[in-house]
């Protein structure tokens, strides 16, 4: 029994809705190479399909990759992504210490006891810790995505994640470096969001009771009736800390705002 949610029954279209322009990618790829050392042993924690292993390994990194979905990791197998395991960030299956730097992206929100995971990272890790904050801001896009927890929220279910997203750990834990990596402003398709939304393709929707699902999908097809696209923004941000304090934050003993 573990307290993550797994993305088994999402990974056939996981990166088809997490897309971004290549331009926007590469810049992503390559802060993070920028943050990592080569001559180094790296964790990445919750790789996914390999969006970042894949490229920073084609660049030479010496990167290992677990995650709690084994569907997530053949499709990391499929792009020849190597030296994958299927673990549970809370209960990694390595010596203290093996790793210099972990990467985690889009992870600890999906995991309920976050901070044990926090824990088990610091364990393995030397280093540092490394991750990517995507800071959705104030939007039209943002607006529509709203409506769907507006109405949950109505209807007596309030939407949420079982843990903490890397981009709020800095609100709990000031990084100790924090650097722009792109701003992003895109025309999204609201009529494609909204059957992304109803085949229940973001995690926050899993738990969501049916009848909740489905009526709070008939509120955002009424509230954008008529509506093709509008703008979202974004900016995307590379976060570091020192991996001791990290690992004095997963214990209680590291002062955090609240």
């Amino acid at each position: 029994m573990t307290d993550s949610l797994s993305f088994d029954r999402i990974a056939d279209k996981f990166d088809a809705t997490r897309s971004y322009p290549d331009e926007t990618w590469n810049a992503v790829i390559e802060a993070i190479a920028g943050a990592l050392d080569k001559d180094k042993r790296i964790l990445e924690a919750g790789v996914g399909t390999g969006r970042f292993a894949g490229p920073l390994q084609a660049k030479g990194f010496n990167i290992m990759g677990v995650d709690i979905s084994a569907r997530m990791l053949e499709k990391a197998r499929e792009k020849k992504v190597e030296n994958l395991l299927e673990a549970d960030l809370c209960a990694l299956p390595f010596r203290d210490h093996v790793f210099a730097q972990t990467i985690s992206v889009h992870v600890l929100h999906l995991i309920k006891r976050w901070k044990c995971a926090l824990a088990e990272i610091a364990r393995v890790t030397t280093d540092k810790f490394v991750s990517v904050g995507f800071m959705k801001e104030e939007s039209p896009a943002e607006e529509v995505r709203d409506l769907y927890d507006e109405a949950c929220k109505q209807l007596g279910f309030a939407v949420h994640h079982p843990g903490v997203h890397e981009r709020e750990l800095p609100e709990l834990l000031p990084p100790d470096s924090e650097k722009l990596i792109a701003t992003l402003e895109r025309p999204v398709d609201v009529q494609k969001l909204i059957e992304d939304y109803e085949s229940r393709t973001y995690s926050l929707q899993w738990s969501v009771p049916d009848d909740i699902h489905a009526q709070a999908i008939q509120a955002m097809r009424e509230a954008c009736e008529g509506v093709e696209t509008v703008m979202g923004k974004e900016r995307i941000v590379l976060l570091v800390w020192d991996m001791k304090r990290i690992r004095k934050f997963s214990k209680g003993e590291e002062p955090y705002r609240t």
